[in-house]
């Protein structure tokens, strides 16, 4: 079963690139093969949510960042072996005895491209299955793991099908044509299903390489599951893996501290922070490496943020309508029992300060209810964290500080408890001169 995301959780994240923006998925996009990156877009459209499903793709992954690995293959086999096995119209399919009278026209004119397609794409296939064998075969000396057993069994099968005896066919090399009829009944028509099973766990070797590679390259380390009911989430020094030396902050949610309930200014990183979450606990989901120390968290039902939340025209909605909408939403799946992690990111930003005051503290109050949920809130409305703080003092009350400097606001991004006393917009307003803009001369002239 897959983990619940919606398009706004994914936009908000930059899971997938959009108007020309960096994203997650293109941390891990090199794969080798088309083949792989379509598999790793699949696997980045459904993320897991199952523990054990989890726990065996991270410590495959983990296997080969700690033994790395290269690819072994020829790009080009995989496309010319495509083109072949699309070859599908059953008259393409070559058959024993003499040449029909087109055949041996076309042998005569040098003309027959369909054969030697054919021919390229036997060749193109006997080169990826011999060196299939040849890593299953390495792997079976290898040290012990889930992915050396998993390839021993891939081996096993491989050894009950025909393509197991097909012979490494050079095209270069003179065929006789009995032998091409032969070789290609078996991978274009009786094995050709099990041939693309083949490929498939190809690519997904690719990809388990390629995550490797990413991990080591940024800097990623591998997340763990929690066994039993835990309900927790700790996050050990998590960052943001799209902006450059990004800070770390670490936190821990469980279920008595359910609910993190973060302040500061606007440009204190709060956004960031809470992007840096739900990056990390998506990519934990997949199994995949993730940017932060370490991650340990049980799994989830469901992902939910609402941070760039858009207004809809077209359906009339307005920015606090749409709001209210995302809160609808993911109360109804609370109602249902699922198990979320949900970021909400200056809640009911839409409506004036005394309903969003108001809004905050209700929906946090019943928020907290959940506590085999997790929610990462924000506000700039300091007075329902103040009013939070006497009916739920075990809610955890971080914020992102801001350090004035020679008059001039500074940012650490650094996660201290608490709330924030921070109240420099005037300060920023009067640097940037504003008021002395909008300030008349000479009155007079009215």
């Amino acid at each position: 079963m897959s983990l619940l995301v919606d398009k706004q959780t994914l936009d908000d994240l930059s899971i997938f690139a959009q108007r020309g923006k960096a994203s997650v998925f293109q941390l891990f996009n090199n794969t080798a093969t088309a083949g792989g990156s379509e598999l790793l877009e699949e696997w980045f459209t459904y993320p897991l949510s199952d523990a054990a499903a989890i726990e065996k793709r991270a410590e495959t992954i983990g296997y080969f960042i700690d033994h790395p690995t290269t690819f072994p293959f020829a790009s080009i086999w995989f496309d010319q072996a495509l083109f072949y096995l699309d070859m599908t119209d059953e008259r393409s399919r070559l058959h024993g005895g003499n040449k029909s009278f087109k055949e041996r026209i076309q042998s005569l004119l040098g003309a027959d491209t369909e054969y030697r397609k054919i021919v390229s794409g036997i060749s193109s296939c006997t080169q990826i299955i011999h060196r299939w064998k040849t890593l299953l075969a390495d792997a079976s000396t290898g040290a012990g793991s889930r992915y050396t057993e998993q390839l021993a069994q891939f081996a096993t099968t491989l050894r009950e099908t025909a393509l197991d005896a097909l012979p490494l066919i050079d095209e270069k090399q003179r065929i006789k044509r009995e032998d091409v009829i032969r070789y290609d009944n078996i991978l274009r028509f009786e094995e050709k299903d099990v041939f693309r099973r083949l490929l498939r766990d190809i690519y997904m070797f690719d990809v388990y390489l390629t995550a490797a590679q990413a991990a080591r390259e940024h800097g990623f380390s591998m997340p763990s599951v929690y066994q039993g009911e835990m309900e927790e989430v700790s996050f050990d020094h998590v960052f943001h893996p799209l902006i450059e030396g990004a800070k770390s902050n670490s936190i821990l949610m469980d279920k008595t501290h359910n609910i993190t309930f973060l302040t500061g200014a606007n440009m204190a990183g709060k956004s960031t922070f809470m992007k840096s979450l739900g990056i990390a606990l998506f990519l934990a989901h997949m199994g995949f490496p993730v940017p932060a120390r370490q991650l340990v968290f049980s799994p989830r039902n469901g992902l939910y943020t609402s941070i760039n939340l858009p207004d809809n025209i077209q359906m009339g909605y307005s920015h606090f309508y749409a709001e209210v909408l995302r809160v609808k939403k993911v109360a109804q799946q609370l109602a249902e029992g699922k198990k979320l992690f949900v970021i909400f990111d200056e809640m009911f930003r839409g409506t004036n300060v005394k309903d969003a005051y108001e809004g905050t503290v209700e929906i946090a109050s019943r928020l907290y209810q959940h506590p085999r949920c997790q929610f990462v809130l924000s506000t700039h409305i300091l007075e329902a964290g103040e009013q939070l703080r006497q009916s739920h003092p075990h809610i955890q009350y971080v914020f992102l500080p801001t350090v004035m400097k020679d008059g001039l606001p500074t940012y650490t991004y650094a996660l201290q408890k608490g709330i924030t006393e921070d109240r420099h917009g005037m300060v920023i307003i009067e640097n940037e001169g504003i008021i002395d803009l909008l300030t008349l001369q000479n009155p007079t002239q009215i």
